[in-house]
């Protein structure tokens, strides 16, 4: 007798996805969702209070200069970080500027969401039961594409601008642009955790195929 015939009634093969798998899946793809609302809100969120209040933002870092120093009740000494953020009027800035400036938060969170889309188009293929096939092996990996391109792309425009606000506002011999900052190494271990589930689904594909060779 064969195998199949020995299976157990309802029993789900390895390329295929049970109830409990399902009710899983869609959980994830209900938090893709809410993620990528609150992405889009806070972009906008944040648009609208710089426009609002006609400033943009940049992230410095002091170069050879020392940060300044708070004053503080009990006089402890306390200093401003190396790297900072700052909010800068726009009036006292190029167009250019702050052209460059928007742009890049306008690429990041395009690339946020681009990133949970793609994410959420491969859950959709596993609650199909489409766990191994060429397609979802495909989207994994442009997912982790994306999502390091999420940080790179956005920091030439970011870069520009900040380099030209130092510039517009004479601090030349005190800020420097800020390195990239700790959202680089969380973009590349994500892309790092992508592409061993990649290598996963292919193995498993080619595992899937030599069974299907063995019914």
């Amino acid at each position: 007798m064969s195998e199949s015939a020995d299976a157990a009634p309802g029993a789900v093969s390895p390329t295929e996805t049970s109830k409990k798998d399902r009710t899983d899946l869609w959980a994830s793809l209900a938090v893709f969702a809410l993620t990528a609302l609150i992405v889009l809100a806070t972009y906008i969120h944040t648009l609208v209070h710089s426009l609002g209040d006609g400033i943009v933002t940049a992230r410095v870092e002091f170069g050879d200069t020392a940060p300044p120093a708070l004053a503080t009740p009990t006089d402890a000494g306390v200093e401003i970080a190396s790297t900072v953020v700052v909010d800068v009027s726009t009036d006292s800035l190029s167009p250019v500027t702050v052209g460059f400036l928007r742009a890049a938060e306008a690429l990041q969170t395009l690339g946020y969401l681009s990133a949970l889309g793609l994410l959420s188009w491969i859950v959709v293929r596993f609650v199909r039961g489409r766990l191994f096939d060429q397609g979802v092996i495909r989207l994994v990996w442009i997912a982790s594409i994306v999502a390091i391109a999420t940080i790179i792309v956005p920091t030439i425009p970011r870069t520009l601008g900040t380099n030209m606000l130092i510039r517009d506002v004479g601090m030349n011999d005190m800020l420097e642009n800020a390195p990239l900052g700790p959202e680089f190494w969380y973009a590349y271990v994500f892309c790092m955790a992508l592409s061993a589930v990649a290598v996963v689904l292919r193995i498993g594909n080619r595992m899937a195929r030599d069974n299907e060779g063995l019914v």
